[in-house]
């Protein structure tokens, strides 16, 4: 059963996705700042995705940006009121190594999201 979504990596795509997990991944180090490249390349690239199977890799890796950002910005607010910001903030750095994970993992698999 072949569809134009079965393509195997149209137009680099699935490693301009790649190059973003690992953007995601590289956050932890750069204290977010990569966060920002990798959304500001999947706004800028989306066009080489849209209508592939990586498609949904752009959608969710846009997402979880907007997400991430939403909880620290929660987090930060809420740090003074008995450090409920820190858990705030583990819950959140917690999810983005969730996604970050099963968005590589399912790309490196040839899988949409």
């Amino acid at each position: 059963m072949s569809s134009p979504l079965s393509v195997s990596n149209p137009g680099g795509a699935k490693n301009l996705a790649t190059l973003v997990y690992a953007l995601h991944a590289a956050a932890f180090l750069t204290g977010g700042l990569t966060l920002l490249a990798a959304v500001l390349v999947n706004y800028c690239k989306r066009d080489v995705a849209r209508g592939t199977w990586v498609e949904g890799h752009f959608t969710a890796q846009i997402s979880t940006f907007w997400w991430t950002l939403l909880g620290n910005i929660i987090s930060a607010a809420t740090v003074f009121l008995l450090g409920l910001g820190y858990v705030v903030w583990l819950v959140v750095a917690a999810w983005l190594i969730y996604r970050i994970a099963k968005g590589w993992l399912r790309l490196i698999a040839n899988e949409p999201m």
